[in-house]
C-alpha cells in the first residue's frame, strides 16, 4: 500500500507517532488494515474498512494511482448502492441515512476523564495568556480566536506569529478540535496535550526557547503559583510544562459546538430547510461523505490531495515529514466541516479563498468530478447548518411577524400551455440573468446587464423569501412614487433601474417580450396576496448612532462572508461552468458586481438586506451577525471600489428627499459626503425632518 495512508485506529488510544516504522512494520499493519475497524461512528466505518482491504489486495500488481483511483470508485459506488440520498426522499429516511454515516457528535470529548474546573478555569487563562511568547504579543487566541464568537480561526492564509513572520499553513478551528485523530495538519500531535507545547516553543509562532522558558515565564506571573496549585492539588512543583499542556488541553475540551444539524440529527425535521436537506443527499451522492465522516464530517482520516488529479502546490510534503514514508508524501489529515462556514480560506495552505471554490476543488481533486452550480450551491446550504448556533444567533429582529399567508408557489403549479410558457420564460430570465440578459447570452442584442449577477443574486430563493427582498407581493405595490425618479412609476420601470444599477447595464423596452415575462412571473408570484402584505424588502433597520468601522467591518467579513465571496469580493465561477461568467457566489465588489448608485450600496439598505439574509440561510427572524457588526460590514462594502455610474447628480430631483445614507453628491444639507456614506446618520435624519 503506498499511496494512500489512513490512519488506523482500533478501541485503544492512538498514537499517530506509531506509523514512524520500518517496512516491515509497514507490512504487518498492511495485513491487519482489513480487520482493524476506524474509530469513527455508523457504517461509514464499515466502508473505510473495506477500502483499505481494496487497497491492500490490489497494491501488488497495479500502480499505487490506479489502485487508489479503483478504491474511490468501488467506495462511492458502494455508498450509493447502500445509503443512496435519493433526491427528494423523505427527510425521516434522509435521518437514518445520516445518522448511519456520520453519526451524532457525543456530548463530551474523550480524554476529559481526569479533568477538574480548576483545570478548566486555569487552561482558559492561558490560552490567552500573550506571556508566553517571546515578545509577550501571541496567545493561543491570536491564531485560533474564540472570544468575539470565534471558532478558533483566524480567516488569515496562514498563521502570523509573535514577531510577524507567517508559518506555512493555516491555522485549523479550535472547536471540536479534540474529536479528532490527531492535532496539526500532518497529525503529528497524538492528543491535545501534546499539540499545546507545539506553539509555544515554534520559532515562528511564538519563539520561546523551551518548556522551561515558558515555565519561569509562567511563574513569574505569581496569581499562577495559586491557579496551578489548585488544579493540580499534591504536587510539590505544579507549574510545569506538561501541567500547563493538560490544563489547556481541559480547557479546549468544553470548546464544542452545535449547530441546526445537531436538531436535525435529534429528530427535529423543522431546524433544516428543503434546500438544505438536499445538499445533505448531494454531500452523500457526490462521495465527500467517505472523507468527510463521523460527527465532525472529518477529522477521523488522512487523505492524500489530488487523488485523480495533482494538487497544484506541491512545496508541502504534508504527513511525509512525520513518518519519512514515501507513501504520505501530500497526506494531510481530512478537516472537519463543522464550523467550515466561518473558517476561510482553505486547505492546509490556506490557498482556496472561497468555500465554493474548495468544494469545487475537492471534487476534481479527490472525485474526478466538475461539480454542477446547482450542486455546489445546495452544499454550501447544508454546511450553514454546522454553524455552531451560539457563535452564528445574534439578538432577535425587532420587527412585527411575517404574515402567516406568505406561502410561497411551487414551479410545477405554473399553468401549462402558452401562459405558463411565458410565466416560466419570465423566471429563466430572472434566476439565470447573466446568461439570458447579460454577456452570456450568444445573441448580443440581448446584452442588457453589464456584470455576472443574476436578479437573484439579491432577490433571495427565487424571489420568494420573507424579508429577503421577495417578487412575492410585488405586483400589488406598484404603481408608486419613488424619490429617487420623483414619480409615480410601475413595476417595469422599477425592474430597469435594477439592470441600470445593480447590474451596471441598460434598460430593456418596457414593451419588449422579455419585460412582459419577468413582469408576468413577478405577478403569478404575487397571485392572491394581500396589498403590503409583512415580509416585503427587508425588516426595518436602525444602526448605532456613530461613524461606520470599516477596519471593525473588514474583520467581520472575513469571520462571515469571506467563505462564499472570497477574499477578493469577487465570488467564485465554478469549473463546469467553463466561460459561461456565471458564479456560485455573486461578486461583492469589482467589475463585476452593483455599481455606486445601486441601492445596495447604501449602508443602511446593505445592512438591513445582510443582517436579515446572511450568512447564507440565516432567517430574517433569526439572525446571525449583530447590529453593531452589520453595520460595519456595509460600511466596509460601500468603502470597495466598484464601477461608477454616470448621471447620479440627475437622481433626486427633489434634494430634500434624498435618502440620509446616499454616498453620492449633491446634498440638500449641509453634511459631508463621508458622513452620509458611513454615519453618523441620526443628524442627517433630524435634519431632513426639519424641512
Amino acid at each position: 500500500m503506498k499511496e494512500i495512508s489512513w490512519c488506523i485506529v482500533s478501541q485503544k488510544k492512538h498514537n499517530p507517532e506509531s506509523l514512524k516504522t520500518n517496512e516491515k512494520g509497514k507490512l504487518v499493519m498492511q495485513k491487519k488494515i482489513g480487520t482493524i475497524v476506524f474509530l469513527v461512528t455508523g457504517l461509514s466505518a464499515l466502508f473505510l474498512s473495506n477500502m483499505g482491504g481494496i487497497l491492500t489486495s490490489q497494491a501488488a500488481d497495479k500502480s499505487i494511482v490506479e489502485v487508489q483511483k479503483n478504491a474511490a470508485k468501488s467506495q462511492v459506488a458502494e455508498i450509493s448502492r447502500t445509503f443512496g440520498a435519493v433526491p427528494g426522499t423523505p427527510d425521516g429516511v434522509l435521518l437514518m441515512q445520516v445518522h448511519a454515516l456520520l453519526g451524532k457528535l457525543p456530548v463530551t470529548m474523550p480524554g476529559g476523564e481526569q479533568d477538574t474546573p480548576a483545570m478548566i478555569d486555569l487552561g482558559k487563562k492561558l490560552y490567552f495568556e500573550e506571556g508566553i511568547s517571546i515578545n509577550k504579543t501571541q496567545s493561543c487566541n491570536s491564531c485560533h480566536p474564540i472570544d468575539n464568537n470565534g471558532i478558533g480561526a483566524d480567516n488569515r492564509k496562514t498563521g502570523k506569529g509573535a514577531t510577524g513572520k507567517f508559518g506555512d499553513r493555516n491555522d485549523p478551528p479550535t472547536m471540536n478540535a479534540g474529536f479528532q485523530i490527531a492535532q496539526f495538519w500532518d497529525g503529528r500531535a497524538a492528543t491535545l496535550e501534546k499539540q499545546s507545547q507545539g506553539p509555544p516553543l515554534n520559532p515562528i509562532e511564538m519563539g520561546m526557547a523551551d518548556g522551561e522558558a515558558v515555565v519561569e515565564r509562567l511563574k513569574s506571573m505569581k496569581h499562577y503559583l495559586t491557579d496551578f496549585k489548585h488544579a493540580f492539588p499534591g504536587e510539590k512543583d505544579p507549574v510545569t510544562y506538561n501541567n500547563f499542556a493538560k490544563a489547556v488541553a481541559a480547557f479546549e475540551r468544553t470548546l464544542i459546538s452545535r449547530g441546526r444539524f445537531d436538531h436535525f440529527m435529534d429528530g427535529n425535521k423543522q431546524a433544516i430547510t428543503e434546500q438544505e436537506m438536499e445538499g445533505m443527499r448531494t454531500f452523500i451522492n457526490v462521495g465527500c461523505v467517505q472523507c468527510h465522516s463521523g460527527p465532525n464530517l472529518g477529522g477521523m482520516t488522512f487523505q492524500k490531495i489530488g487523488v485523480f488529479h495533482e494538487y497544484a502546490n506541491k512545496a508541502d510534503f504534508g504527513r511525509f515529514k512525520v513518518t519519512n514514508l514515501e507513501s504520505d508524501k501530500y497526506v494531510f489529515k481530512v478537516p472537519m466541516l463543522r464550523n467550515v462556514t466561518l473558517s476561510a480560506p482553505y486547505f492546509h495552505d490556506g490557498q482556496m479563498g472561497n468555500l465554493s471554490e474548495a468544494v469545487d476543488q475537492m471534487g476534481y481533486l479527490q472525485l474526478n468530478r466538475k461539480l454542477k452550480d446547482e450542486e455546489i450551491n445546495n452544499m454550501l446550504r447544508f454546511f450553514t447548518t454546522l454553524a455552531d448556533m451560539e457563535r452564528t444567533t445574534a439578538p432577535p429582529i425587532g420587527t412585527k411577524a411575517a404574515s402567516a399567508l406568505w406561502v410561497p408557489p411551487l414551479m410545477k403549479d405554473i399553468p401549462q400551455g402558452e401562459e405558463g410558457d411565458f410565466i416560466r420564460y419570465g423566471a429563466l430570465l430572472l434566476t439565470d440573468t447573466y446568461a439570458q440578459l447579460g454577456s452570456g447570452a450568444k445573441d448580443e442584442k440581448m446584452h442588457f446587464s453589464g456584470n455576472t449577477l443574476n436578479c437573484t443574486s439579491c432577490h433571495q430563493d427565487n424571489g420568494t423569501k420573507q424579508f429577503g427582498l421577495p417578487w412575492m407581493g410585488v405586483s400589488q405595490a406598484y404603481p408608486q412614487y419613488r424619490g429617487r425618479e420623483d414619480k409615480v412609476a410601475g413595476l417595469e420601470e422599477r425592474i430597469n433601474g435594477c439592470f441600470e444599477r445593480s447590474l451596471n447595464g441598460k434598460a430593456l423596452a418596457v414593451d419588449s417580450r422579455e419585460m412582459k415575462a419577468m413582469v408576468a412571473y413577478v405577478d403569478w408570484l404575487s397571485k392572491n396576496m394581500p396589498k403590503n402584505i409583512s415580509g416585503l424588502g427587508t425588516p426595518k433597520y436602525e444602526g448605532p448612532n456613530r461613524k461606520a468601522d470599516v477596519n471593525k467591518g473588514e474583520e467581520v467579513y472575513s469571520r462571515f462572508c469571506m467563505s462564499c465571496h472570497g477574499v477578493n469580493g469577487d465570488g467564485y465561477q465554478s469549473m463546469s461552468a467553463g466561460s459561461s461568467g456565471s458564479r456560485v457566489a455573486p461578486a461583492l465588489w469589482g467589475a463585476d458586481s452593483y455599481n455606486n448608485g445601486a441601492g445596495m450600496n447604501r449602508l443602511l439598505t446593505n445592512a438591513a438586506f445582510v443582517r436579515s439574509n446572511m450568512p447564507l440561510g440565516t432567517l430574517w427572524n433569526q439572525p446571525a451577525i449583530t447590529n453593531e457588526d452589520v453595520y460595519d460590514v456595509a460600511a466596509y462594502l460601500s468603502s470597495r471600489e466598484r464601477p461608477q455610474m454616470n448621471g447620479l447628480e440627475k437622481d433626486y430631483p427633489k434634494l430634500e428627499k434624498k435618502a440620509a445614507d446616499c454616498p453620492y453628491p449633491p446634498y440638500a444639507d449641509a453634511f459631508s459626503q463621508e458622513q452620509h456614506q458611513y454615519g453618523p446618520f441620526q443628524a442627517i435624519k433630524d435634519a431632513q425632518k426639519k424641512k
